[in-house]
């Protein structure tokens, strides 16, 4: 697997891999507002975030984006989910932060169990505006301990 950044060749199949996933990650979220944000995707957030694919085969298998220290998306093929995709990306982008913040839908149980399991802790529920879905912010934060850093 090769991790590199986002060109701009790689946003259509890296949307339409955010659209799949989204879809049925979220069942308790309409479609149609998956599909009404694509076009924001392509052209807003993507080409404006710090965004890396994974690559197998010549074809893009997930993707990561970062704005500054929040995780804006982690979304891995469907297919592929429970491969280490995800979590190797993840690790990708610990490697360059110390501290990381994202939100998840709390009905999203698979994915508040993998944020879990890779060392992010629930930090507070709030109300999404756009879906009027409960979500978590979570965090992560490098063990100093690791740093070699003395505090």
């Amino acid at each position: 697997m090769e991790i590199k950044k986002l060109e701009a060749k790689d946003i259509e199949p890296t949307v339409e891999l955010w659209y799949k996933v989204s879809v049925t990650a979220h069942p308790f979220v309409p479609a149609a507002y998956w599909r009404n944000n694509k076009e924001a995707m392509a052209t807003i957030y993507l080409p404006t975030s710090e965004t890396y694919v994974s690559i197998e085969d010549d074809k893009i298998v997930g993707f990561i984006a970062m704005a500054e220290n929040y995780l804006a998306a982690l979304f891995v093929d469907n297919k592929l989910q429970g491969k280490g995709i995800g979590k190797t990306l993840l690790n990708f982008i610990k490697g360059k932060r110390t501290v990381i913040h994202l939100k998840v839908f709390k009905k999203n149980i698979k994915s508040i169990e993998f944020y879990q399991s890779q060392c992010f802790n629930i930090v507070s529920e709030n109300k999404d505006k756009e879906t009027g879905e409960l979500e978590f912010l979570m965090e992560w934060r490098k063990n100093p301990a690791h740093t070699g850093v003395t505090l």
